[in-house]
């Protein structure tokens, strides 16, 4: 899978929007390095980062769900349906009435 990341996500140490980056099967804040791995031994950590991204709005939740697949190593289809279910947990509305499309 040569597809480069054009994840960005408000990173939880740097506080800046950053492009998630791959080193090793890790994976990385491009601004301050800040290691999302980490947060596989931190579920709590994972969803406040998960519910940040996915409150942005736009693009938020499928990087919120993109992250969470590569951090967990669950399916695709599984971590969209973890983000949602945890963003409707929150009570966040994840198709705003004007919509992304």
């Amino acid at each position: 899978n040569n597809m480069k990341s054009t994840i960005y996500l408000k990173c939880p140490q740097c506080r800046e929007h950053g492009l998630l980056i791959e080193r090793q099967g890790k994976y990385f804040c491009a601004n301050c390095m800040y290691d999302y791995t980490q947060l596989n031994d931190d579920r709590g950590k994972l969803d406040e980062i998960l519910l940040e991204n996915i409150r942005e709005g736009g693009f938020g939740f499928p990087f919120s769900a993109a992250l969470y697949e590569r951090v967990t190593l669950v399916s695709p289809q599984e971590a969209m349906e973890y983000v949602k279910r945890l963003a409707e947990d929150n009570n966040i509305e994840l198709m705003p009435s004007k919509g992304i499309f």
